[in-house]
């Protein structure tokens, strides 16, 4: 009786003690929160590029008959746009090293072009030029190494180029004869460069990137006719490699891997956030890049009973490099108004040189370099900031010298040079992304315009000439890249609190 009276309490007590268990707050909290994707470069990319380029061309000439024959040697400078896409997949290793391969393929207006037509009051004196190079379409696929700082990747990168390399030229004497030759392949060759990835959200990199890209040339034959009853000159040309130094930047969509930095609200939201630093103070910055475009000019000469004067036009190439110091002034609406100089020395420059060796005994050499040997501008930034970036237009005054100079021999000697300093204007946008609190990198666009340069130019042959020549305005489309340094205003832009 006695343990059936003792199992009972136990039972009834241990009832309960769970029951009053059950009614106490559980100490047990919340499971925890899943730990923060790690960012990684890891993943397939897609994107879209474009960018400025250029170098020196070259194109050798050889036409015959048994009777007379010439060959021509030319020199380019050229320049041109390029647009177009890109595809890769990139793996970053666990020690930060990233290793990937990437194909691009682009639209292209890249090469030189020489147009020149002589008008004079003897017939015979009138001639008249069209020669081109062009890389029409280029692509690469290149291999990359890089070290990932978290957002950033600085890499190298090298591999094969493929393109389409087109060339014609077409030559008239008022004496009657007319050269032609035209030529067309798809060629193979290599490329090298280096460039920085810049990640702005868990999907979306930007970057800016130099490539040096080499194809061969183009062979196939050419002709020249002549007046009855000579016969045709049969021969052939060929050019010299299609080479380009290019600057470019674009972005990329990035397929898993790539860590959430995306804010709540997507992609609107992500372009509206609140700025992550202040971009007020002053800075100072260096920069360098690629710039182009076309000049044209007009030379005149006469004595008593003859004049003449030849129109010409030339594609304008070369690199840039310099500094720039300015000011910015954030607002409370993310509105950044600044003002902006920088002085660049200047490889831009139109180039034409040719020279023609006849038989029997006629030779023509010809030397028309003009270029921009430095620039600089003073100019207005109207901003947007929004998390660690700022896009921007710009505009305003630019100045800088042009410089010409002119030497022809074709049984007469002419020559003429001069250089003058210019004002003119300057326009273009931009983007600059902050890497540290006082470091940003800047990718951006300007079009400078100045006047060209008009001075007297002699000649010597039977008897001295006298005349003139003038070149047009001188604008140049450049793409840069550069790092700015600030001082102050480095702090994270106030966060209004909410309650």
């Amino acid at each position: 009786m006695f343990k059936k009276l003792l199992f009972s309490s136990v039972a009834f007590w241990a009832l309960v003690l769970s029951a009053q268990a059950a009614d106490l707050p559980s100490r047990k909290g919340p499971p925890p929160a899943p730990p923060a994707p790690l960012f990684t470069w890891t993943g397939f990319h897609i994107g879209y590029n474009s960018g400025y380029g250029g170098a020196v061309y070259s194109a050798n000439v050889a036409i015959a008959n048994p009777f007379v024959g010439t060959t021509t040697r030319t020199l380019d400078q050229g320049g041109g746009w390029f647009i177009g896409g890109q595809v890769g997949y990139d793996y970053q290793f666990a020690n930060g090293f990233v290793l990937g391969l990437e194909s691009d393929m682009q639209w292209s207006d890249l090469g030189s072009s020489h147009q020149a037509t002589t008008t004079a009051s003897a017939p015979l004196l009138f001639t008249y030029a069209d020669t081109r190079q062009n890389l029409d379409w280029f692509g690469t696929t290149r291999g990359r190494l890089g070290f990932a700082f978290g957002r950033l990747l600085p890499y190298v990168t090298g591999g094969v180029a493929y393109g389409g390399v087109s060339v014609n030229g077409v030559q008239a004497l008022a004496a009657g004869l007319i050269t032609s030759g035209y030529g067309r392949s798809t060629n193979v060759g290599w490329t090298a460069g280096a460039g920085l990835d810049i990640s702005l959200s868990n999907r979306l990199s930007a970057r800016a990137e130099y490539l040096y890209l080499q194809l061969p040339g183009v062979s196939a034959p050419a002709v020249g006719l002549t007046p009855p009853p000579l016969p045709a000159l049969v021969g052939s040309f060929s050019t010299g490699l299609m080479q380009a130094h290019m600057v470019r930047a674009g972005v990329n969509y990035h397929f898993g891997g790539a860590g959430d930095f995306l804010p709540e609200g997507g992609v609107l939201a992500m372009l509206f956030q609140r700025p992550e630093v202040d971009w007020s103070g002053f800075y100072v910055g260096v920069n360098g890049g690629y710039g182009g475009g076309k000049v044209g000019g007009v030379t005149a000469f006469g004595q008593p009973g003859l004049a003449f004067s030849t129109y010409a036009s030339n594609r304008t190439g070369g690199a840039i490099a310099g500094g720039q110091v300015g000011y910015n002034y954030q607002l409370a609406n993310q509105i950044v108004l600044g003002v902006e100089s920088d002085a660049q020395w200047s490889g831009v420059k139109a180039w034409h040189q040719a020279t023609t060796v006849g038989v029997p005994g006629g030779f023509v050499f010809t030397d028309t370099p003009n270029g921009m040997s430095w620039f600089g501008t003073t100019r207005a930034r109207l901003g947007f900031a929004s998390g660690r970036a700022l896009v921007y237009a710009t505009g305003g005054v630019a100045y800088g010298e042009i410089t010409t100079t002119g030497l022809q021999f074709a049984g007469a000697l002419f020559s003429g040079s001069g250089a003058r300093t210019h004002v003119g204007w300057t326009v273009g946008g931009g983007s600059e992304y902050a890497l540290t609190q006082n470091l940003s990198l800047k990718t951006e666009f300007l079009y400078v315009s100045l006047d060209g340069v008009s001075d007297p130019a002699v000649g010597l042959g039977l008897a001295p000439f006298a005349g003139s020549f003038s070149t047009s305005r001188f604008g140049t489309n450049v793409t840069r890249v550069g790092l700015n340094w600030r001082f102050g205003g480095g702090a994270p832009a106030p966060v209004a609190a909410s309650y």
